[in-house]
């Protein structure tokens, strides 16, 4: 009976509890990084519906890292969302896609454009891609002066220091999960715009946060909001 040998099985047991401890710590840090996504949704998810720019089940949010893409579900209630409404499709449309949010495919679009952007400023060379998150909103005065203008030009200091000189309103014949939408929006991206305007439908932005995201959002509504008080009143701003 040949020998047995102690430093090949002590080799082997000693890489086998190192595979096992980085599997835990894999899917610990993957457990880690699911819970801050969801608690930065529920937050932004819980304010866009406080805020008003959204109604019960309207809206929808994503972020992206470059490789998946999770998003809101189709026709999630912002407001309450639970670890449920948070659903991871792939870069590429997949039959995970079915329940993500009927707008996924304007995320999806803008995602790409970003990191083809991305990619060519860096010659190809496999830039980062970090992570980007896009807002589309319902917000009730920026939805009211897309159907009136073809830009929206804010007044207050706030407004252009954040949105420009003016926010771009779009005007595709499907204003709902298009293709059309999707490629507008991508062109925006690529050209560094952070947020424009579907007619009737409400603004969509993208950032490096969500936060930052709903941060393009309520200045845009703020800036609306101003615009429509001024025709309220008939005054002129000095």
């Amino acid at each position: 009976m040949a020998d047995f040998d102690f430093e090949q099985f002590k080799k082997e047991l000693l890489d086998g509890v190192g595979n096992a401890a980085d599997a835990v710590s894999g899917a610990a840090k993957e457990t880690g990084g699911d819970i801050v996504r969801f608690k930065q949704f529920n937050e932004t998810g819980r304010d866009l519906f406080a805020s008003g720019a959204v109604t019960s089940h309207g809206g929808n949010l994503s972020v992206s890292d470059g490789s998946f893409i999770w998003v809101s579900r189709t026709a999630a209630m912002l407001g309450h969302l639970t670890p449920n409404d948070i659903v991871r499709v792939d870069w590429e449309p997949s039959p995970l896609d079915a329940n993500a949010s009927m707008e996924l495919v304007v995320h999806r679009a803008m995602y790409r454009a970003f990191a083809e952007c991305a990619a060519q400023a860096n010659a190809g060379a496999g830039a980062p891609f970090g992570v980007r998150a896009i807002i589309h909103a319902h917000t009730k005065h920026t939805v009211f002066r897309s159907l009136v203008e073809d830009f929206i030009t804010p007044l207050d200091s706030e407004g252009r220091l954040l949105l420009g000189k003016s926010v771009p309103v779009l005007s595709p014949k499907k204003t709902v999960a298009s293709e059309e939408v999707a490629a507008l929006m991508a062109q925006h991206v690529s050209a560094g715009i952070p947020v424009a305007v579907i007619r009737g439908h409400g603004p969509f932005a993208w950032a490096d946060s969500l936060e930052n995201a709903f941060r393009l959002i309520s200045c845009l509504e703020y800036s609306a909001e101003l615009l429509t008080l001024f025709e309220m009143t008939g005054r002129k701003p000095k």
